[in-house]
């Protein structure tokens, strides 16, 4: 006989579905006919396949070790390379990965297979269930490339989303911007969407359709016509980093939607979001596109 104590992450699952992982090697008809012998109890009772597993419910499976490891296949775990992933950080509660420019973090309406949370969910698919899959707890724009941490756990879930409405993570970018910062600044102010061109549009002013934002800046590198920036955002907008820099007059490079001018060298905004920090821990990722411009830009090509 054995038992197993059923988790969070396992927590409303149907019997039948919850041992047809489990019992990975076995057919959905001898799931049932098991069932239907009650070789199973939960918390010392026979129950049926329709029986929805709780959180801390004993479920005992009164079968010999040589059936359960008959019915029982170990699947080879699938790499970082294999689901495509850059890897920076992983523990038992949560992955933090580099997001690659052009990649979507969610699906949406144009691309449902190809995205950041789906390469992840493949990579974590031993941790999904039928209520919970390995989530992010913010994102990033689909052209912006760097850091972007996934909760492995429901717990881990709850209790990171409540760092982010704490403010207790905080998140910082790098962005080579057109003309020279000289000082420390911040943008305060209301963000518009335009759903037709995907544009959002600054103002000091608010309305019942925007949305309030804000965005600390600070000049880290000058060369010649252009200055590099951390940024760290304390609200998190689609587009803020790119609205707020075109409105303060120094547009992001490469990002024509917001007044960008034309590089020969670049054809993307060069925005990476390249600093996440957790508490008492911080996780970098550099942007290999950044330190390729600054390197040319020194060099004076």
């Amino acid at each position: 006989m054995k038992s197993i104590v059923i988790g969070k992450n396992e927590d409303g699952q149907r019997l039948d579905r919850f041992l047809l992982k489990y019992l990975n090697n076995s057919s959905r008809s001898n799931i049932f006919k098991l069932i239907r012998k009650k070789v199973f109890k939960v918390n010392g009772v026979k129950v049926k396949e329709e029986y929805f597993l709780k959180d801390g419910d004993v479920l005992e499976m009164y079968l010999s070790d040589e059936t359960l490891a008959s019915l029982m296949t170990e699947e080879e775990p699938i790499t970082a390379e294999e689901a495509d992933l850059d890897i920076i950080f992983e523990d038992e509660e949560i992955l933090v990965v580099n997001k690659p420019k052009g990649l979507l973090t969610h699906p949406d309406q144009s691309e449902y297979k190809k995205t950041l949370a789906s390469f992840v969910q493949i990579y974590l698919k031993h941790l999904a269930t039928r209520t919970f899959k390995p989530a992010p707890i913010h994102r990033l724009d689909k052209n912006t490339s760097g850091i972007v941490v996934f909760a492995k756990t429901y717990d881990a879930l709850k209790r990171y989303n409540e760092l982010m409405r704490a403010r207790k993570i905080q998140k910082f970018y790098q962005c080579v911007v057109h003309g020279k910062v000289s000082e420390a600044g911040e943008v305060i102010g209301y963000l518009t969407k335009d759903e037709g061109t995907n544009k959002v549009t600054l103002s000091e002013m608010s309305d019942d359709a925007a949305k309030y934002c804000h965005t600390k800046y600070r000049p880290i590198q000058h060369l010649g016509k252009y200055t590099v920036l951390e940024v760290e955002l304390l609200t998190g907008r689609s587009h803020q980093i790119r609205a707020s820099m075109s409105y303060i007059d120094h547009p992001i490079v490469g990002d024509f939607k917001y007044g960008g001018r034309r590089i020969k060298s670049v054809d993307s905004q060069l925005l990476h979001g390249y600093k996440v920090v957790i508490e008492e821990r911080t996780f970098t990722c550099d942007s290999e596109e950044i330190q390729a411009f600054i390197n040319e830009a020194q060099s004076g090509r």
